[in-house]
């Protein structure tokens, strides 16, 4: 019998964010693996003394795009891959958050680009949206009732 190997990384956060005129939050970034720029939901990796989903997201937001305050709520807890992978994906949806100054990593180039609700399923349906994950969590989200 083959060996099966289960690779493990710790838990993960993406946050579906609106700001008060209801435009969807989302950045674009460079991604080794695609050798280009990728739109995707902002989000990070939770560090091993992080036991809050929707706490990450709020830092995760405010560190990639500046934006922030609002109401964050946890939508809900996947999997990205049960084959292969041991860790979760925590689906953040974020509403009437507020602009502000962003911190990236410092190896992180981040561009904010908003977009209305209509463009991102637009974006997602498209192609125009390379993570296959984050095309399916945009799409979750956007089916969640407007608050």
């Amino acid at each position: 019998m083959a060996p099966y190997y289960v690779l493990e990384f710790p838990d993960f956060v993406h946050v579906f964010a609106t700001d008060g005129t209801d435009r969807v939050v989302l950045v674009r970034q460079y991604r080794h693996g695609i050798q280009g720029l990728s739109l995707e939901l902002p989000g990070g990796v939770m560090d091993p003394e992080d036991t809050d989903a929707v706490a990450v997201g709020a830092r995760e937001l405010r560190e990639e795009t500046g934006f922030h305050g609002g109401t964050l709520a946890h939508v809900t807890t996947l999997s990205i891959d049960p084959a292969r992978y041991a860790n979760r994906l925590h689906l953040i949806r974020a509403t009437g958050v507020v602009a502000g100054t962003s911190d990236p990593e410092p190896t992180e180039d981040i561009e904010v680009v908003l977009v209305s609700r209509q463009e991102a399923k637009r974006l997602a349906l498209s192609g125009a949206i390379a993570n296959a994950a984050h095309v399916a969590l945009m799409l979750m989200a956007l089916s969640v009732p407007q608050d």
